[in-house]
This record gives structure tokens, sequence and C-alpha cells, in this order.
């Protein structure tokens, strides 16, 4: 099916009469990655996001509009760590010979990803790494700074503004750390119960544990769900959390076995230091 859609895409834009180029046009894979653009470059760049709200990044299938986009870009910023960028890349490539495609992930020291396994890819790193690394304010600075040398490098009319907007935007970076730190540091149960285990990047920088429902990206078995149950209760956890675009069966299943609840969070959230904030108040209200 891929490589049909791939194909009439070319054909649009090869048939289409030559348009004046977007102006200033980048490509990102997520929304959090448009906020960060948008952070750095205000309105002196204009931003195709890839990945619509409430797809998964696991197995989405590119549309030929935003392959329309991707082909008038001048560089795509990938997270890096997604399976559907790996699957795509080759493609995206041939469709826009000039498209810098740059890894924002670059630096960062990935997670380990036997737990993190992505649905529907068949490629030899699959499952490798975690990619959510835009969920902990330290990998994002990161992030950022790969952002800006983008920018830069694409645009470098506006460098000194580019400049001026990331010294900014990593003041709020380090703010937003510190005060997830002091809302967490009281919390006596640092354990995260999570459907997908999505929050592996933020459990690491403020000393939290996260335990998954989901293993090898597949919904869990009786066994790994009692095993759930049993140290749920053993350690008091009563709060379930599960991303926006999941089906909550299974957590709202294990929430009334421990007589808790199920709290949804959306990594996938335009507004990145909000979705930060909201989620350190879900678990700081652990107790």
């Amino acid at each position: 099916m891929r490589k049909y859609v791939f194909l009439l895409v070319v054909i649009l834009i090869s048939c289409q009469p030559k348009q004046k180029e977007a102006a200033n046009l980048v490509t990102v894979s997520i929304l959090p990655q448009k906020y960060f653009v948008v952070q750095i470059a205000g309105n002196l760049v204009q931003v195709n996001v890839l990945l619509p709200p409430g797809a998964s990044p696991h197995n989405y299938e590119v549309l030929p509009s935003q392959m329309k986009n991707l082909a008038k870009s001048k560089a795509w910023l990938q997270i890096g760590l997604l399976t559907f960028e790996e699957a795509w890349k080759e493609k995206f490539a041939e469709i826009n010979k000039d498209l810098v495609i740059v890894n924002c992930s670059e630096g960062i020291e990935p997670l380990a990803g036997s737990e993190h396994e992505e649905e529907g890819s068949d490629h030899e790193h699959s499952g490798a790494f975690d990619p959510h690394v835009w969920l902990a304010p330290a990998e994002v600075k990161i992030i950022a700074q790969n952002t800006l040398n983008a920018l830069k490098t694409g645009f470098p009319e506006y460098a000194s503004e580019f400049e001026r907007n990331y010294a900014s935007f990593i003041s709020k970076i380090d703010l937003l750390s510190a005060q997830i730190n002091q809302k967490l540091a009281p919390l006596k149960n640092r354990n995260i119960l999570i459907f997908h285990p999505a929050l592996g990047y933020f459990a690491r920088q403020f000393n939290l544990k996260q335990i998954p429902l989901e293993l090898d990206g597949k919904e869990p078995s009786p066994k790994h769900m009692k095993d759930i149950v049993d140290q749920a209760r053993e350690q008091n956890i009563r709060i379930v959390f599960i991303q926006k675009e999941f089906d909550s069966e299974n957590a709202l299943q294990l929430s009334r076995e421990i007589g808790g609840e199920v709290v949804i969070i959306d990594p996938l959230d335009y507004n990145w230091e909000k979705q930060m904030h909201d989620i350190t108040e879900k678990i700081a209200s652990q107790k």
C-alpha cells in the first residue's frame, strides 16, 4: 500500500504546474517539534508536521498532502528514533532531492528499547531504543541545540534572531526542570504505572521508575497483568497512566483491580511545556 501511495504522490507532484516554493518551509515529524521550532524561529519559518493529532508514530502512513509539503521543504527535522521516520526516509529523499535530513536526537544517550518494540515494523533496528526523547527537559535541550544548528544552516540570514530565541528557550527549559524537581521532591512513591512505556527519559531525569503494562509492543498477557497488579498493590500504586491515542480497556481493567484510576496524558501535544507540567502534576498526585 505504501508503495502505491508513494507512486501516486510522485505522479501528482510531477504533473503539477511549477509553483512558487513555500517560503522558509521545514518539515518535522511530530507536533512537539513544531513547538520547539516556533520557540527558536518564531514566525520566520513555516512548519509542516507529518504526524497529525491522534495518530500513532509507531506505524503511521504519511498522507499525499503531507508529502507535497515535504517536497517543498528545505529540511526534515526528525526525532531520529521513530519507526515511521526510518520507513519513509528513502522515499522522502526521492521526492525532494535537496531535502536536508536532520537527526535531532544526535548527542542524546538513548535508553535501551527492549520494552519499546514498535508495532508494524520489520526494520532491523526497530525497538533497539526508546524513541520518546522529547518527554524530558534534559533531552529537549539537546533537541533544541540540533534544531538551532539546522535552522541556522538552512536560513543563515536569521541566525542572530534564532540565537536570541534559543537562549530564551533554554532558560525556560531550565526553569521547567527546576519546577518539576521541586514538585516531585516530596514524592515517596516514585513508581509510574503506565500502559505504553513513554516516560523512560522523564523517569531517568527525575529519579522515577517506569512500570509498563505493554511489553515489546504487545498488550499484557494474563500473567504479566497479574504480576503488575501484585506489584501495584504491594507498592500502593493507584494511578495508571495511558496515552491519549491508546485503547484504555486494559488500563481500566488494571485500575479496577488495584482500586485506582486511569489518567490520560498526551505526549504528542503541541504545547510541550504545558504537557510537561500536566504530567508532573499527575505524577505528584500519587501519595
